[in-house]
């Protein structure tokens, strides 16, 4: 059995880091969205940073008054707080024209950040020097499957193991833990991976990890070739598949004009011409395909021949089917349920 290792390094408090950038900003002087996402460690945050300061830049509390769009373009829809907000920046020094900054002038850009979301990249780069694919062939008789909701700040992960030539639903437990870690593309395994390993240690203590793992979530299909699948694979040393619900990252090849993906067909789907995954849509009239790729141990034809045996008409393979209903069931049902404390069930 594997030994779960921890998640290094611990995940960042984006929120407090976010607060400081901003605190770093002087009377007279602004930024962007983009500009602190980009402080923060990479520019793919902004949609999150818009999201976070909105509540507080539209109360006009200082400093988050100081962020304006790209180009500089003051933020609010309303004009009463657009004209609000451009009083506010005039008392200080900045000159707002036709409701735009001049950012050639006026933008604050010298931050001082340990770019957190830099340090998380660099440790999922060297987590691929621990990968190692394709060298797992088995057919396995029992296969699980790890999914996580979300009710307010709390995650809820579901572990389910079912039997591959049942299809029958063996076992299942769940956890639940307060979320530390907003969404960001491609860092997603810092979200739901501390809640995901509290859950598979109680897996394990139970004896009931199955010799296969499907991850709700991207393998290899990864701008690092580390998404939610391949990390959890490799902490734990375990075999592991990626299924997502969309494309995070490459191509897919091979599809049908009017991209209506044929039925149970594998088309391929690559980064810089690698074949690292595959697309299949598992039912008729399946508008979204399912994106297959290896997270650890497995090969691009393992996977395949490992999930579709378990593709049954549903939308999801068997095991993501139950975790994903589970986990949302006791997400809803969970309110008053002790966080960290799993449940465990076989079925009736």
């Amino acid at each position: 059995m594997p030994r779960i290792a921890a998640l290094r390094p611990p995940v960042p408090r984006l929120a407090t880091a976010l607060a400081d950038l901003v605190a770093q900003v002087p009377a007279g002087r602004v930024t962007t969205f983009g500009a602190l996402a980009r402080a923060l460690g990479d520019r793919a945050a902004t949609v999150w940073v818009a999201s976070h300061a909105a509540p507080l830049r539209r109360s006009l509390t200082a400093p988050w008054h100081r962020i304006v769009k790209a180009g500089g373009l003051l933020p609010d829809q309303d004009p009463k707080l657009r004209d609000a907000h451009a009083q506010i920046l005039r008392a200080e020094g900045t000159q707002p024209i036709d409701q735009q900054v001049d950012l050639a002038r006026y933008e604050f850009a010298a931050f001082r950040s340990p770019q957190p979301l830099l340090q998380l990249r660099k440790a999922q780069e060297q987590l691929r020097a621990r990968q190692a694919l394709d060298t797992w062939c088995g057919q396995p008789r029992q296969v699980g499957g790890v999914d996580v909701s979300y009710r307010g700040n709390l995650a809820v992960a579901a572990y389910t193991l079912v039997d591959v030539r049942s299809d029958e639903l063996l076992w299942s437990t769940v956890a639940r833990r307060p979320v530390e870690f907003p969404y960001i593309p491609g860092y997603l395994s810092f979200r739901e991976l501390p809640v995901l390993l509290e859950l598979l240690r109680e897996v394990q203590r139970a004896g009931r990890l199955a010799e296969v793992l499907l991850v709700d979530g991207a393998g290899i299909l990864h701008p690092r070739r580390m998404g939610i699948a391949a990390h959890l694979g490799t902490l734990l040393d375990w075999p592991t598949i990626g299924v997502a619900k969309s494309l995070l990252h490459g191509r897919l090849h091979g599809a049908p004009a009017g991209g209506r993906l044929v039925p149970g067909r594998y088309y391929a789907v690559t980064i810089d011409d690698e074949p690292l995954g595959w697309a299949v849509a598992p039912r008729a009239g399946d508008r979204q395909p399912l994106y297959l790729s290896p997270g650890q141990y497995v090969g691009l034809d393992t996977a395949r021949r490992i999930v579709a045996p378990l593709l049954t008409g549903r939308r999801l393979p068997e095991p993501l089917y139950w975790a994903d209903r589970l986990s949302r069931q006791a997400a809803r049902d969970g309110a008053d349920a002790e966080h960290g404390s799993p449940r465990q069930r076989s079925p009736r």
